[in-house]
């Protein structure tokens, strides 16, 4: 998309933060794992050693795919649960909002990232990575959240997905995440194409991208 295209739609948007839209009742049956495996990760804070990987299901009976969004609930396969769908600006504080969207962003562009039950692990640690890393940098391998693995190709994906932050990072988001709430069961990653306006704004003006992008602007000529 080109910049000056974004920069059209901001100033539609408008850039005064809104109050995000009430959340809405879905019904998610999750069948499996996208990728087959699963493939295991050990992370840590909070601790947790298994599968990990992208899941495939219905959302109100409508095939979808995500991730798991916490490490301190489960649920069943092949199982109807009523979930909560809630906008990402109120689901996430705006740089997990941030990081979210741009990495699901990133993985639209690039599916060979996610195209094996190896790889779909290592972007599954990456999803808890952005979620959980309280220290302002996104590494796998250090900082508050790290992911390893036993299994040697799991962990070349692993290893091969944390090269890509600088790309990730600097990615601008066209997807958004939000989130499916259930306060007894785990929680899932929503990807959707189109944020609600106030959404967008409010995500882009918290954390100064409206500027960068006018300076971007600027320097192209655009």
């Amino acid at each position: 998309m080109e910049l000056k295209n974004i920069a059209r739609g901001i100033a539609a948007l408008g850039l005064a933060a809104a109050i995000a839209a009430p959340a809405s009742a879905a019904t998610v049956n999750i069948s499996g794992y996208t990728n087959g495996g699963p493939s295991s990760v050990s992370v840590a804070a909070p601790a947790y050693s298994g599968g990990a990987g992208q899941f495939s299901g219905t959302l109100d009976g409508n095939a979808f795919t995500t991730f798991c969004a916490e490490l301190t609930q489960s649920f069943n396969f092949n199982t109807n649960y009523t979930y909560s769908i809630v906008s990402g600006t109120t689901a996430w504080t705006n740089p997990v909002y941030l990081g979210l969207s741009r990495l699901v962003t990133w993985l639209a562009a690039n599916p060979t990232f996610n195209n094996s039950a190896d790889k779909s692990a290592a972007m599954q640690s990456a999803v808890w990575e952005v979620i959980y890393e309280t220290s302002g940098t996104y590494n796998l391998a250090g900082g508050t959240f790290t992911a390893t693995s036993g299994t040697g190709s799991t962990q070349t994906a692993i290893n091969n997905l944390n090269a890509q932050w600088g790309n990730i990072n600097t990615t601008l988001p066209t997807l958004f995440a939000d989130k499916l709430v259930n306060p007894e069961r785990q929680d899932f990653l929503l990807t959707t194409p189109v944020p609600e306006p106030e959404a967008f704004a409010m995500m882009l003006a918290g954390l100064g991208l409206v500027g960068a992008i006018a300076r971007r602007r600027s320097r192209s000529g655009v």
